[in-house]
């Protein structure tokens, strides 16, 4: 957070210059303001969930949001936030939103209001239970941005949480970023294998946004091989859908174009379908052996 900020007396003037900042940084940056309006609403939405000096948090950060603050502009552009947490007694839909008011009502002095609405749909894939919530960020009782929070209960972590920081987007107001316990990068690439491979019985393939983020988790850098397989191990292990694969599936080719569309929007460097799966097929192969 830069020492020179301005603190604002009421939450119109924020607005105001906060809206005049990101247009500033979507000039300077080439970057679409929707989504740096989604990045700062989902930062401010995060710091009520986390504190840095809370170890054993109980919320972890997963998903395409996980993969932007990782990696940054490299990443895809998403709608939503993702979130697991690993151990609940009964868990609900009711008790999750619930809980998600609690931390949602937080005042942290930066004038966004968060409202979560009624559970939309149930996830198939989670362990013990997982829902879709409505949201929508209020800034100076005005919509600021409305957003998707999906929450999975029962992912198995084999690995301490790594901590990112946001952008200092709201230095300017005096608002430190936000610090986020993220699942593992071995684990992200786990869950991602776990769904490109889930079983679609008679549906088309449909999962090409899992093959452009298993590309640039792997062009950026995985740790040791073992630890990745023993992260693929314990995911599907405790999911129990379907074995590991022993190979990759070919994506249909009436998908390139979308794939393209993805790989053009985000810095992944295989930018057609066919590099991107003979490079994933080449990186599962070793991975195998």
């Amino acid at each position: 957070m830069t020492s020179d900020f301005k603190k604002y007396d009421n939450v119109v003037a924020f607005r105001r210059a906060l809206e005049d900042r990101l247009k500033n940084i979507a000039r300077e940056q080439s970057i679409p303001l929707d989504r740096l309006r989604r990045r700062v609403t989902f930062d401010r939405f995060l710091a009520r969930l986390f504190e840095s000096n809370m170890p054993n948090q109980q919320w972890l950060l997963k998903g395409g949001y996980a993969l932007e603050l990782r990696f940054h502009s490299l990443a895809r552009t998403t709608k939503d936030i993702d979130f697991s947490i690993l151990h609940m007694k009964d868990p609900d839909e009711n008790t999750i939103r619930e809980l998600l008011q609690t931390e949602a009502k937080k005042d942290l002095s930066d004038w966004f209001q968060f409202f979560i609405g009624l559970p939309m749909r149930e996830f198939d894939q989670a362990v013990y239970g997982g829902w879709r919530y409505p949201v929508e960020a209020r800034v100076a009782n005005r919509v600021f941005t409305k957003f998707h929070i999906d929450i999975e209960i029962g992912d198995v972590v084999i690995s301490k949480a790594e901590w990112k920081t946001g952008d200092d987007i709201l230095g300017f107001a005096g608002i430190e970023p936000v610090c986020v316990a993220m699942l593992p990068v071995e684990q992200h690439f786990a869950e991602k294998i776990h769904a490109y491979s889930y079983p679609r019985e008679k549906r088309p393939f449909s999962r090409i946004r899992d093959l452009v983020d298993l590309v640039l988790i792997i062009e950026q850098g995985l740790p040791d091989k073992r630890l990745v397989m023993s992260a693929i191990k314990a995911t599907f292990n405790r999911r129990k859908t379907h074995g590991i694969p022993q190979a990759v599936e070919v994506p249909p080719d009436i998908l390139k174009d979308s794939y393209a569309r993805m790989a053009q929007d985000c810095g992944v460097m295989k930018k057609t379908m066919s590099e991107a799966f003979s490079f994933l097929q080449e990186y599962w192969i070793e991975l195998r052996k």
